[in-house]
């Protein structure tokens, strides 16, 4: 997780789900742009836009 926050330019709090997804090889569903920017091979954009 730490290395996770340290490579991008996510909180470490965020990266703790980012982590817990590709621990459990899941997707992260949200709305965090920055999440989505940084990790698009675990997030997907959560609704329409």
């Amino acid at each position: 997780m730490l290395e996770l926050a340290r490579d991008s330019d996510c909180s470490a709090y965020d990266c703790e789900f980012v982590a817990c997804a590709l621990s459990l090889g899941v997707r992260l569903v949200t709305r965090d742009a920055k999440i989505l920017k940084a990790f698009p091979e675990v997030a997907v954009r959560l609704g329409g836009r």
